[in-house]
Parts: structure tokens; sequence; C-alpha cells
């Protein structure tokens, strides 16, 4: 089995606004993100997967925060980011080890 690294972050990340504005809805995120574990298929691991790393959106709510910025953007997560909290995401629970040696091994 090969997945497409990259692909998988471009699919989850065009389910995200561009940007949320906290000073209209602070929940914003964490609403979103639960609206698209609802639409997201059940029976596709991958998809399901891509969509844990981008509450990472909570250290840019911080950083937002810490600095008097009232707009986030989802668009702006990096790939790196994303691929650093998908291995420690999948590195959480024994019960996703194949889908972690699928995520370490592959190159794309």
């Amino acid at each position: 089995m090969t997945i497409n690294k990259f692909a998988l972050f471009e699919a989850a990340k065009s389910l995200w606004p561009a940007t949320i504005d906290l000073t209209k809805d602070p929940d914003g995120p964490h609403d979103i993100y639960w609206a698209l574990e609802r639409i997201v298929p059940v029976d596709d691991d991958w998809q399901q997967i891509t969509m844990w790393p981008f509450q990472a959106l909570d250290e840019m709510e911080k950083r937002a925060a810490a600095t008097g910025v009232s707009i986030i953007a989802p668009h702006a997560v990096r790939f790196a980011d994303f691929d650093k909290c998908m291995r420690s995401n999948l590195a959480g629970d024994e019960c996703w080890a194949m889908e972690r040696a699928f995520w370490e091994s592959d190159t794309e």
C-alpha cells in the first residue's frame, strides 16, 4: 500500500475555510473540526486521520490571542507541521501501528 501524504494533506486542508475570525466565532476551529468529522466517510481511515492535525489550529489560536490577532488561516498550515502532528497522533496508540508504519515508510 502506498499513500500520497501531500495529496491527503491538500484534501484535508481544502475542507477548511481559508480564514476563521475568532471574534465572530471563538469556537470556530473546534466547531468546524467536529462538523467535518461528521461528513468524512467513517470507512475512509486516511481521510479521518488527516483531520486530526488540523486540531493543531489550537496553536494558531494561542499565538493569535497572545498577539491580539483575531483571524487565523487554516490554509496556512504547512505540510511539515501537518506531518509532525500526523506522526505524533499515529504514535499515540498501538491500534494505529499499521497506519503509522505506512506513514513513516512512505516517501511521497
